[in-house]
C-alpha cells in the first residue's frame, strides 16, 4: 500500500517498509502497541509481518517497542510533543490530510484533569477515506439543507459519509464545516462553496458560523454533551445541522439524556444508524423518535422531565411495570409505539387513563 509521505516519515522504518509491501490491500487503521505485533485493520484484518504479509495470528508479526512508539509520536507532532500535549491529553493528534493518530499511555493527573501523557503504550493511525457515492442513499431520500443525525459505532463510516455529503453539497450550497480535530480536511475537490472552521471548539464554531457566515447548512463530526446547548441555539437561529454521534443502536441513542433531549426539541429532522462501512439503516423521523421511540427500548423508560412516561405493555395491551411519580410527574405526556402504552397523571400524580 502506498503511504502518504508524512505518515511514512513518522513510522518506524521496518513498519513503513512492511506496509509498502502489503500491496493491493485497503487500510483503515494501523495499530502499534509496545512489545506487541503490528495490527492491520482494513478490508482484511490481521497481523503485519516484516515482508508485508498479513498473518491470521499474532505469532510472527512485526513487533514494535515502546521506544519506537515514543519516536513515532515525536515525529507525528512535528518534533514538538509539548506543543501538542493538550491534544495528546485528549487522546489524539491530528495528521495532515484528515487522518488522526490515537494515543494511549499513562496519564499525569492534577485537579481532576489530564495534564500530560507519558509511557506511550498504543498508537493507532486512522486513515481517512473519500468515497464519493457514500452519501448517495441519503441524497436520494432527503432534500438539503435539512438537519440530520448520523449515528453509529466506531469504524462504521460516519466520517466517510460526511465527506461525501460535503463533496456533493458544496457545489453551490453555502456550507460551514466545523472541523475541530482536522478530520474533514482537506475538503473534497469541487467543494467550492464550503467555509471551513478548523481547530475551533465545535460549540464556539457553531455560534460563530450562525453570527458571521450565514450558512445554509452546518456539518460537524462527533457531537458530545458539550455541544448540546449550541445545537439547540443554532436550531433557533434557523441553521440546520448535519452531525455524527457515537451510538451502537437507536436504543443507546434514546437512553443518552442529551441526545434524547435534542431529538425531542426537533434539532434533527432525520436520524440514520450506520452499522458498518456501507451499511446504512432506515432513515427515521427525528422528532417522532424523540417523543415516541419506545419500541426501540428493551425496558420501560420513564422520563425525569415528564416528557415521556412509558410503561411496557402485556400481551393484552395493558400497561405493566411500577409507576413512580418521582420520575414521571404530573402532566407527563408521551407518544405511542407497538408493545408500549403511555399514560397521563393528574395534578395529584395519580395515573389516569392509558393512551393508545
Amino acid at each position: 500500500m502506498r503511504l502518504d509521505e508524512f505518515i511514512r516519515s513518522c513510522l518506524p522504518a521496518s513498519v513503513s517498509l512492511a506496509v509498502e509491501r502489503a500491496e493491493r490491500r485497503t487500510l483503515y487503521e494501523l495499530r502499534l502497541r509496545a512489545g506487541q505485533p503490528v495490527q492491520w485493520i482494513g478490508s482484511e484484518t490481521g497481523w503485519l509481518a516484516g515482508n508485508g504479509r498479513l498473518l491470521p495470528v499474532p505469532d510472527g508479526g512485526l513487533v514494535t517497542t515502546q521506544a519506537m512508539l515514543e519516536e513515532t509520536l515525536f515525529r507525528a507532532t512535528g518534533r514538538s510533543m509539548q506543543s501538542a500535549m493538550e491534544s495528546i491529553c485528549k487522546g489524539y493528534v491530528s495528521l495532515p490530510g484528515g487522518g488522526r493518530l490515537g494515543v494511549a499511555g499513562t496519564a499525569s493527573i492534577g485537579d481532576g484533569q489530564v495534564l500530560a501523557v507519558h509511557t506511550i503504550s498504543t498508537l493507532c493511525f486512522r486513515f481517512p477515506g473519500y468515497i464519493p457515492d457514500a452519501a448517495d442513499r441519503l441524497l436520494e431520500q432527503m432534500t438539503f439543507p435539512s438537519s440530520l443525525l448520523i449515528a453509529g459505532p466506531p469504524m462504521s463510516g460516519k466520517t466517510t459519509v460526511l465527506r461525501a455529503l460535503i463533496g456533493r453539497l458544496a457545489r453551490g450550497m453555502r456550507l460551514t464545516v466545523l472541523d475541530e480535530r482536522g478530520e474533514l480536511t482537506p475538503l473534497p475537490d469541487g467543494a467550492v462553496s464550503a467555509d471551513l472552521l478548523t481547530g475551533y471548539p465545535k460549540a464556539e464554531a457553531m455560534m460563530l458560523a450562525v453570527r458571521s457566515l450565514s450558512p445554509e447548512l452546518m456539518i460537524c463530526d462527533e457531537l458530545s454533551p458539550r455541544e448540546a446547548e449550541a445545537v439547540s441555539a443554532s436550531l433557533y437561529g434557523g441553521v440546520p445541522l448535519v452531525a455524527t454521534v457515537h451510538a451502537g443502536s437507536i436504543e443507546e441513542l434514546l437512553r443518552r439524556e442529551w441526545t434524547a433531549r435534542l431529538l425531542r426539541e426537533g434539532a434533527f429532522e432525520k436520524v440514520v444508524l450506520l452499522t458498518g462501512l456501507g451499511k446504512m439503516g432506515e432513515l427515521l423521523d427525528g422528532y417522532a423518535l424523540g417523543t415516541s421511540g419506545s419500541r426501540y427500548l428493551s425496558d420501560p423508560v420513564r422520563s425525569r422531565d415528564g416528557n415521556a412516561c412509558f410503561g411496557k405493555a402485556d400481551p393484552k395491551g395493558r400497561t405493566t411495570g411500577r409507576d413512580d411519580p418521582a420520575v414521571c410527574p404530573a402532566g407527563g405526556t408521551a407518544g405511542t409505539a407497538a408493545a408500549y402504552r403511555y399514560y397521563y397523571r393528574d395534578a395529584d400524580g395519580r395515573r389516569t387513563a392509558a393512551g393508545g
